[in-house]
């Protein structure tokens, strides 16, 4: 495990990212990472919205859920991986990092750049969420206890003030919000918890739950951005 541990920390060092992810079926035939989703088989590859003239909601609701739901599979796919040392992981880190900016263009688009960039690189929010993922998955890997309860701490912090900005930038409910994001949270958590485990079963079970989760995500959003913009259904 040791010697996992120590490939999977310099994997991360070279790729010089603070992002995790993974193409579908960079793992063996079975697991969790390479489970045949139409829209993670394309991960990376969803477009950013350029501009919401004639976009409806339904348009938006889309590709925010194609968006999202690459974002949970490639942050799932890579967490297996890294957590077992895989050399992938320098791939992995730079496939969730190109979501992550399609994700800010897309943001750029209805809010405006300075909303993007908070967005994306603000004090505990979407990348910085990435980064403390890795910190759990190198502690889980380490047998690291204390660097895993630091871990969740700041997941949690992330959830709420993540979900605090885009409260704001919505209109919807805070606690509404930060709730959806802590569901996230935990399904990621509990997959990579039970992959470690070789709970292979429920790591599928999780797997499944937490890309469907973001579709959900994507609606709120949606209809959210829709009634802000007046876009039709």
């Amino acid at each position: 495990m040791a010697r996992k541990t120590y490939t999977f920390v310099a994997a991360f060092v070279a790729a010089g990212a603070l992002a995790i992810g993974a193409v579908a079926a960079t793992t063996g035939p079975g697991s969790p990472a390479a489970m045949p989703h139409s829209h993670a088989a394309h991960a990376g590859h969803a477009e950013a919205i350029a501009t919401l003239q004639g976009l409806t909601r339904s348009d938006l609701r889309a590709l925010l859920g194609r968006q999202l739901g690459e974002h949970a599979a490639l942050a799932m796919n890579a967490t297996n991986l890294g957590v077992t040392g895989s050399p992938a992981f320098p791939a992995a880190a730079a496939a969730l990092d190109r979501n992550s900016v399609a994700i800010a263009k897309s943001i750029e688009a209805v809010y405006g750049k300075q909303a993007a960039k908070t967005f994306l690189d603000g004090r505990f929010q979407w990348r910085d969420h990435i980064r403390f993922f890795v910190d759990y998955t190198v502690a889980l890997a380490k047998g690291d206890k204390a660097g895993q309860d630091r871990a969740v701490r700041n997941l949690q912090t992330y959830t709420m003030r993540h979900g605090a900005f885009l409260a704001k930038a919505t209109g919807l409910p805070a606690k509404t919000v930060q709730n959806d994001l802590l569901a996230h949270v935990l399904q990621l958590k509990g997959q990579l918890d039970a992959y470690h485990a070789k709970r292979y079963g429920r790591a599928v079970q999780l797997y499944r739950g937490a890309y469907a989760h973001m579709f959900g995500t994507a609606d709120a959003l949606a209809t959210a951005i829709a009634k802000q913009k007046g876009l039709p259904g």
